[in-house]
């Protein structure tokens, strides 16, 4: 068994291409903490859930002692106390005669089983598609932290050698003593004064801009695109300074006030994403903007008869999917013919989960949303094609 608590995007690629008879994809709500957890009740779905797939597997002609052995590395799970400490809002278990890969997500899902000759990926899709990618710099004057986060997720970046982490790494150790002059007082040595070439602040505020400054410039060493927005985390003044020397094109108008050297990263994530949603949804409103549009020229379909081969063709530029919602049926790659099914039977496919997959491996945008984001009232899929 494979057991990770993120899924990365190659990964996800890789599964997104595998086929083979059987592939079980489940699907259980899970708890962080809480008498949720306590009262096992991801274990109790899960179980459910593999009550379902034995009957499901039955209709693949499995014999019992075939389904109960495909299914053991699954029902093991319910009695590992450990791992259900160690969950976040949903459990992914995809299952194929080879092994068994779990993965501990940030996505709110149902409760769901699936089988087929493929996995069930479309839920997780929006972790990877106009997911609202973002670097976040922690930023102060004892130490310097970068991250690269998402909406579901932050992971830091090791800068040690590449970026200055502390101030004295620009202006030395001994920077104070640098910026004093030694006078002798009538009182001797024990009458000393010390004095600076101006102010304590003047001093304190240039070496703060050549701190930055060197910070702005080590970033480009890691920051390859300038497009992507940079989100900082520091003291009011800090963000006015680094605002104006910054290079970087795409400096977030808001910041996360505060010192936060001893903030953790889940912390600082919870708070980068109060202040990035109009980052997040821009990319959607302008999707939906374009795709009304081109929907009077013939670039537009609401059809699974039309987006289905657009898909597997890799015209599609965006697609919509309304969250919660599918087709089930079978296509005909040979003769470009979609049978449609209302119902999930065996052998059927997720005709959503398919187009969806198809958009995103061929660098189409793809949005799930809630019944009210979808661009066309009534419709719960919409493409806008790229020719």
């Amino acid at each position: 068994m494979e057991n990770d608590y993120l899924i990365s995007k190659n990964e996800f690629a890789k599964l997104s291409r595998i086929h083979d008879q059987h592939c079980v994809s489940i699907y259980v709500p899970t708890d962080r903490a809480g008498k949720e957890v306590d009262n096992k009740k991801g274990q109790i779905t899960l179980k459910n859930c593999l009550k379902e797939l034995k009957s499901k597997l039955k209709d693949y002609q499995l014999k019992d002692t075939e389904i109960e052995d495909y299914l053991s590395t699954a029902e093991d799970l319910l009695e590992d106390h450990h791992f259900w400490r160690n969950q976040s809002d949903c459990l992914v278990i995809l299952l194929d005669k080879n092994k068994m890969m779990t993965y501990t997500l940030p996505i709110n899902q149902p409760q769901l089983t699936y089988v087929a000759d493929h996995f069930y990926l479309l839920p997780i899709l929006p972790i990877f598609s106009y997911n609202g990618r973002f670097y976040l710099l922690n930023l102060s004057l004892n130490k310097v932290k970068f991250y690269e986060a998402s909406r579901y997720s932050i992971e830091e970046v090791v800068v040690k050698g590449i970026v200055p982490e502390q101030l004295e790494e620009v202006v030395g150790y001994d920077y104070e003593k640098n910026h004093l002059q030694f006078r002798s007082g009538q009182g001797g040595e024990a009458g000393a004064i010390f004095h600076g070439q101006g102010s304590g602040k003047d001093h304190k505020a240039i070496e703060t801009e050549k701190f930055f400054r060197a910070v702005d410039q080590s970033l480009k060493n890691i920051i390859k695109d300038d497009k992507t927005p940079l989100v900082l985390a520091c003291v009011d003044h800090y963000y006015s300074l680094f605002k104006k020397i910054t290079s970087h094109p795409k400096l977030y108008h808001k910041h996360i006030n505060g010192n936060h050297e001893d903030t953790s990263p889940l912390l600082l994530h919870e708070m980068a994403l109060e202040i990035v949603d109009d980052y997040f949804q821009k990319g959607r409103k302008s999707a939906t903007v374009k795709l009304k549009e081109q929907s009077s020229v013939g670039k537009f379909s609401s059809d699974l008869n039309d987006i289905i081969p657009a898909a597997l063709e890799g015209r599609i530029e965006s697609l919509f999917i309304q969250k919660s919602n599918d087709r089930y049926g079978l296509y005909d790659i040979i003769n470009r013919s979609l049978i449609i099914d209302e119902g999930h039977k065996a052998k059927q496919a997720s005709l959503f989960n398919m187009a969806a997959i198809q958009t995103w491996l061929k660098d189409g945008n793809v949005f799930i949303v809630e019944k009210d984001k979808m661009p066309f009232n009534g419709t719960s899929i919409n493409a806008l094609f790229r020719y």
